[in-house]
């Protein structure tokens, strides 16, 4: 079993391995291992973004870019750092060795892929990720022997500055993988990516302006972040699923839509467990809560406590309450102990606009400001 790392700690390994090179003056390739959704794709592409920040580069996907705007990165290298993320799934052997041409009557040379004639640039740098590794047929997965660790393409040298990633998933995903040889699997480090915990889903989510009412319901029930079982023929949840609901829920007001529209890109039954969560608004009269904090006290459910808290960040986003709404909600919260509450509250509020937040908890005098803003 290869080491099991979180996802803070591969944007920190990944960096290391960037920044470090071997005996030969290389950098060492890294394997990334874990299940499907979870995100390792996600954590390359954000901690490539951070390592172009820091390099005083524009961040920019191959991928992801037309014809004329890879001429111009081709053409100014010096000015990217690029992340170039080859799915070998998709890859015959041949795509990868590139084709023979005739260079003589005596000779050939062999014409490869554009993006591989930019690794080789003096002044090139990035990411070369090679994706669903271990999905790829066993061919082309050897023909990447040479590129992690000669870092050549036929006569193509890849310049010093990349960095080589590879990523698959895990044998038990049943995802018709393919066992990597030992060869290839040495000459590299190996990691495993797992799931992450609500909490730190949380962090992910706020920084990436998730709707709140599923904020809400995985910290709520947690169990339902990830959630895989090949035996109830459902379609499974995952934190990719649930970025998918955040995307196709925006404007949706009906609760039978709600649970059509969930219920396609998550579980069936856990996209009802959230549907039924939404209409907990129904039972509850938040422009009382608002006047009267105390009334609290009457809420005993906790899933209705989850969804207090992420309904009336909506309402601060919407500038129907103010930060004294905040803190006497708050505080509230914390005469019953309810701290966890009070921290979730104030990470939604705190994503709608920090600087202000920020500023107003500096000013505020409420005793229970020290005890929170550790969670902030």
């Amino acid at each position: 079993m290869v080491k099991q790392i979180t996802h803070k700690q591969l944007n920190q390994l990944i960096k290391v391995y960037y920044d470090k090179k071997n005996i030969d003056g290389r950098k060492n390739a890294l394997m990334i291992y874990g299940t499907f959704g979870v995100g390792k794709s996600a954590v390359v592409r954000e901690t490539s973004k951070e390592i172009a920040l820091k390099d005083n580069r524009e961040f920019c996907e191959w991928n992801k870019m037309t014809d004329v705007e890879r001429e111009n990165v081709f053409q100014n290298p010096e000015k990217y750092f690029c992340m170039i993320d080859i799915r070998l799934s998709e890859f015959d052997s041949s795509d990868i060795k590139g084709l023979p041409d005739y260079h003589d009557n005596e000779s050939i040379i062999w014409k490869v892929s554009r993006w591989a004639k930019f690794l080789e640039l003096p002044n090139s740098n990035g990411v070369l990720f090679f994706d669903e590794i271990n999905l790829a047929p066993p061919l082309v997965i050897s023909s990447t022997y040479k590129i992690i660790y000669d870092r050549v393409i036929n006569e193509s040298k890849i310049n010093d500055n990349w960095l080589i990633l590879g990523c698959g998933n895990k044998d038990e995903d049943r995802a018709f993988t393919h066992e990597l040889a030992s060869p290839v699997r040495d000459r590299g480090g190996e990691v495993e990516l797992i799931c992450p915990s609500a909490d730190s889903w949380t962090n992910w989510a706020l920084e990436n302006e998730i709707d709140s009412r599923i904020i809400g319901f995985v910290n709520f029930k947690p169990s339902v972040l990830h959630s895989v079982n090949f035996e109830d023929n459902q379609k499974f949840t995952t934190e990719r699923g649930w970025a998918r609901v955040n995307s196709l829920i925006n404007g949706v007001e009906n609760y039978d839509d709600l649970d059509l529209v969930c219920s396609s890109a998550i579980s069936e039954g856990i996209a009802r467990e959230f549907s039924a969560f939404c209409k907990i608004k129904e039972q509850i009269n938040l422009e009382e809560i608002i006047k009267t904090p105390s009334k609290l006290e009457s809420v005993k459910e906790i899933d209705m406590k989850y969804f207090i808290v992420t309904a009336l960040s909506e309402r601060y986003k919407a500038k129907k309450i103010d930060f004294k709404n905040i803190m006497a909600i708050s505080e509230a919260l914390d005469k019953l102990k309810n701290c966890e509450f009070v921290a979730l509250f104030w990470r939604l509020c705190m994503r709608i606009n920090p600087k202000k937040f920020k500023d107003e908890i500096i000013k505020s005098k409420s005793q229970i400001i020290t005890k929170y803003t550790k969670y902030i």
